[in-house]
C-alpha cells in the first residue's frame, strides 16, 4: 500500500509538473501580445541608452522577430495595418513596432543635454543605438527590420554598423541620402519649422530651440493641425479612416522633436556606405513620392550594385503604383511617400515574400483613376522589380 501510495503521489507531481510547464510555455507564446494594438495601451522598455521606448507587437514571443520602424513625426500607428496584415499571413512571426524617441509614447532624449542643439540627441545613429538596445533589452539577437523613411535610415544604420543583428533590411521609401532633400530641407524645416513656427515663438518671447525644445506646434501656430493635415498627413491613397488620427497626433510632436529628428535626417549621406552594404535589402518606393525622388531611387540603386559586387549578395528594387508625380510635385493620383498607409497588404506580402525566400513578389498595386484614388488595383506578375547582383 505504501509503494502504491508513493507511485500515486509521483504520478500527481508529475502530472501537476507537466501542468505548470504548458501553463508557462502558454504564457511564453503569449508573451509577445501583451501591447497589440496601436489604439491600446502599448508596452515601455527603459533603454540603456536613456530612452523608455514605447511599442506594441503581436505573435509568439519566441517567434522569428520582426522590427517595424516609422518615420519623421510618426508612429506605431504608420505600421499598424502592414502589422496586422503581416501577422494574418504569418501569425508564427514575432511582430514588434516602436516607437523612436521623441515621438509616439517613446520619451525625449534629456533637455537638459539636448534642448540647446536637438539634432545633436536626434542623429540617425542615436535612433539606431536605441533600437539595438531594445533588441538586446528583449532579448533579440537577430530581426529582420522593416523601415519608413527616416526609420528607412535607421535600418541602414543597424545593417551597415551590426550585420549580425540584422537578418534582411527593408528600406520603404527611402534614398541613399537626405542631405539636399528638397522637400525636407526647403518646405519642412526653412519654410515650416524656421520660416514660420520660429518667429512665431520668439515674438512670444521663447528662445529657439532651447526655449521651445517640449513646446509643439500648436504653441507656435494655433492652426497648426490645418497645416499638417493639408501638408504633412494627408495622403490620397489612403483610407481616411486610417489618416483621422494622425493630425491630431502628429500635433502633440515636441518640437525638439520637429527639429532634431528633421536636421538629424537632413544630414545622413550613405551613399558610399552603402557600398558596403552586406544584409539582404529590399527597396521599395512608390511613383508619386513627393520627398525620395526617381533621382534618389537610381542613385541608392547605384550604391547597391557595388555592394553585390563586393558581397555576392543580391538586392531587389520594387515600384509602387505606375502613374508619375505630377507637375505640382505632389502625390494626387496614385501611391506615393506613405506606401504603407495605403498599399498596406502587399507591402506586408513583399516583406514575408522577402524575408522567406529572399525577393518580394512580382505584384503590381497601384491606385484606380480619380475619383476613386483610395480604391487600389492588384495585378499579379505586373510590378516593376529590378534584381540587383547575381
Amino acid at each position: 500500500m505504501t509503494s502504491r501510495i508513493a507511485s500515486t503521489v509521483r504520478q500527481f507531481c508529475v502530472g501537476i509538473a507537466t501542468a505548470i510547464a504548458l501553463l508557462t510555455s502558454g504564457t511564453a507564446s503569449r508573451a509577445g501580445t501583451a501591447c497589440t494594438s496601436v489604439d491600446g495601451p502599448r508596452c515601455k522598455e527603459k533603454l540603456s541608452t536613456g530612452i523608455e521606448m514605447a511599442y506594441i507587437e503581436v505573435g509568439p514571443a519566441d517567434g522569428k522577430p520582426v522590427l517595424l520602424i516609422h518615420g519623421l513625426t510618426d508612429s506605431v500607428r504608420s505600421w499598424s495595418l502592414t502589422m496586422d496584415a503581416l501577422h494574418k499571413i504569418d501569425p508564427s512571426l514575432h511582430i514588434i513596432a516602436v516607437d523612436l524617441r521623441g515621438h509616439g509614447q517613446s520619451s525625449m532624449p534629456d533637455a537638459k543635454t539636448c534642448a540647446a542643439a536637438p539634432e545633436t540627441c536626434y542623429r540617425i545613429s542615436d535612433h539606431a543605438s536605441d533600437v539595438i538596445a531594445f533588441m538586446k533589452a528583449k532579448g533579440i539577437g537577430k530581426a529582420d527590420l522593416a523601415g519608413h523613411s527616416m526609420g528607412s535610415f535607421v535600418v541602414q544604420e543597424i545593417a551597415l554598423t551590426h550585420p549580425e543583428m540584422v537578418g534582411h533590411a527593408v528600406l520603404d521609401a527611402t534614398g541613399a541620402k537626405s542631405v539636399g532633400n528638397a522637400a525636407l530641407g526647403d518646405f519642412v524645416l526653412k519654410q515650416t519649422i524656421e520660416g514660420a513656427w520660429k518667429p512665431a515663438l520668439e515674438a512670444k518671447h521663447y528662445s529657439y530651440p532651447a526655449g521651445v525644445y517640449e513646446l509643439t506646434p500648436l504653441d507656435a501656430d494655433p492652426k497648426a493641425m490645418e497645416w499638417i493635415a493639408a501638408n504633412w498627413t494627408l495622403d490620397p491613397a489612403a483610407q481616411p479612416s486610417f489618416l483621422a488620427p494622425y493630425t491630431p497626433e502628429t500635433a502633440k510632436v515636441r518640437l525638439g522633436t520637429w527639429i532634431g529628428a528633421t536636421k538629424g535626417l537632413l544630414a545622413q549621406d550613405n551613399t558610399e556606405r552603402l557600398k558596403s552594404l552586406a544584409v539582404p535589402a529590399l527597396v521599395m518606393w512608390a511613383t508619386q513620392d513627393s520627398i525620395y525622388l526617381a533621382k534618389d531611387q537610381e542613385e541608392i540603386k547605384n550604391s547597391l550594385k557595388d555592394a553585390a559586387a563586393k558581397s555576392g549578395l543580391t538586392f531587389y528594387w520594387k515600384e509602387y503604383g505606375k502613374r508619375p508625380l505630377p507637375q505640382s510635385g505632389a502625390q494626387e493620383s496614385d501611391i506615393g511617400h506613405n506606401i504603407q498607409w495605403s498599399a498596406a497588404e502587399t507591402v506586408a506580402k513583399d516583406i514575408h515574400s522577402f524575408i522567406t525566400t529572399g525577393a518580394p513578389t512580382a505584384d503590381l498595386v497601384y491606385s484606380d483613376a480619380a475619383p476613386n484614388v483610395t480604391r487600389l488595383i492588384v495585378e499579379s506578375g505586373k510590378a516593376v522589380v529590378e534584381k540587383i547582383g547575381k
